[in-house]
């Protein structure tokens, strides 16, 4: 048999097991596929028809490793391809290596003739919604929904932009988007899930009687649902509400500790109330159950310093603020609540004055605070000695050093100026 012919067979094997791949997906049959898709590789291991069909079906399975794999074995032959690039993108996103994701999102967005894809600005958004660059994920974001309307990710993409303008403070667009969304929320999300959004809007922009109506409409459909029944106890926990109840607020956070006991939070939340009532002894039980579920949040050990300072325990409240330091050194609160604890008991007015300071530069508003340094400064005789705060919005301040080298820095926005001279995200 000679060379030739032996080529000519080798090609039409390929290409019968290409066919029986083809048929085999358009069945859903994965399994057949990825036989039929191996058997064309064992005659042509340079097949591309075979490489991309087998890293695709690696994919919709989320065999994402295996896919990625196959991508690379295209990319080696061909690394022009800004499909597969695109592709490959997604599988590292899909495993969590963002920088992978990044790059490769980079080259498709250069390799693309047209970089209008919506299916690729969608993977990009969930990049930057990742890395927690939420500018850069809703303008992503918004980019799919101006190329295609239509576009079948459209109302989760409403969903996450509900959850970046939250995060943003643009309360109006976030309420907007999940209005959009509520009677046909995506899946696997519920109407009741939307509502919950919503109400943590509202309770975000301190309009309690709303957002607490909305928590209501949740619970009469799911009675025990832990974290509604938790954020209902945080509602009446809030001062100056014509519903405050720190008994009705224990009641309600003793009912979600029934349905999830595992919840730290739900356990601070629980001690804030205990202190109210000034018991003690319940509010330190509470809260070493919350450090004993999540012992690296700042929060909980600012909070169990100003119970050890009024409980007069100083030094122990010297303890617990110097940890709530150590672990994130950027929030007001708790320089101004160490400061408090050098000036009234150890008489240390350089210290607290330097303590002050450092509230002051992470909170420059805070112009009482600022008379009394200068009172202090001067040498004069404050007219009260600061007392400790709780921190209003315990939610509002990450659990670690926000500056911490463990953490992926976020990359810059993609843009793209090389061949196709394209924009980036404001494409429109």
């Amino acid at each position: 048999m000679t060379t030739t012919t032996l080529q000519k067979l080798t090609t039409a094997n390929e290409q019968a097991w290409l066919t029986l791949g083809n048929i085999a997906e358009l069945m859903f049959d994965w399994e057949k596929a990825t036989i039929a898709y191996k058997s064309a590789l064992r005659h042509n291991p340079y097949s591309m028809k075979a490489l991309r069909h087998i890293a695709n079906v690696c994919r919709a399975r989320e065999e994402f490793e295996q896919a990625i794999d196959y991508f690379q074995r295209v990319l080696s032959l061909q690394n022009r391809d800004g499909e597969t690039w695109s592709a490959l993108g997604h599988c590292y996103l899909m495993t969590n290596d963002l920088q992978q994701a990044y790059h490769a999102y980079q080259q498709a967005l250069y390799h693309l003739a047209d970089i209008k894809d919506p299916r690729l600005w969608y993977g990009i958004g969930i990049l930057y919604d990742r890395y927690g660059s939420l500018d850069h994920a809703e303008e992503a974001f918004v980019a799919v929904i101006k190329m295609d309307p239509a576009f079948e990710k459209t109302h989760e993409i409403y969903f996450r932009l509900g959850i970046i303008y939250k995060q943003q403070e643009k309360y109006d667009l976030s309420l907007q988007c999940f209005e959009y969304i509520l009677d046909h929320p995506p899946k696997p999300l519920k109407k009741v899930d939307i509502l919950f959004q919503q109400g943590h809007v509202y309770e975000q922009r301190k309009e309690y009687g709303k957002a607490k109506e909305l928590y209501e409409r949740v619970l009469e459909v799911s009675a025990d649902d832990a974290k509604v029944l938790q954020q209902i106890g945080w509602l009446f926990y809030q001062p100056n509400t014509n519903f405050t109840s720190a008994t009705t607020a224990i009641d309600y956070f003793m009912r979600s500790l029934q349905a999830d006991d595992k919840d730290p939070h739900t356990w601070y939340f629980l001690g804030r109330c205990y202190m109210i009532e000034k018991d003690y002894a319940k509010a330190y039980e509470s809260y070493q159950k919350a450090v004993y579920l999540d012992a690296n949040n700042p929060i909980f050990w600012c909070s169990i310093g100003v119970l050890y300072f009024q409980t007069n325990q100083f030094r122990d409240a010297l303890d617990a603020y110097s940890r709530a330091v150590r672990i994130n050194p950027y929030i007001s609160e708790i320089w101004y609540d160490l400061g408090t604890l050098y000036e009234s008991c150890n008489g240390q007015v350089q210290d607290a004055l330097d303590a002050y300071q450092k509230a002051i530069d992470l909170n420059p508003k805070n112009t009482q605070l600022q008379e009394h340094v200068s009172v202090l400064r001067s040498r004069r005789s404050p007219v009260s000695t600061p007392v400790p705060v709780e921190i209003e919005n315990p939610y509002q301040y990450p659990t670690h050093d926000p500056e911490a080298t463990d953490q992926p820095q976020a990359p810059p926005p993609m843009t793209v100026s090389g061949k196709n001279g394209a924009p980036s995200a404001h494409a429109s």
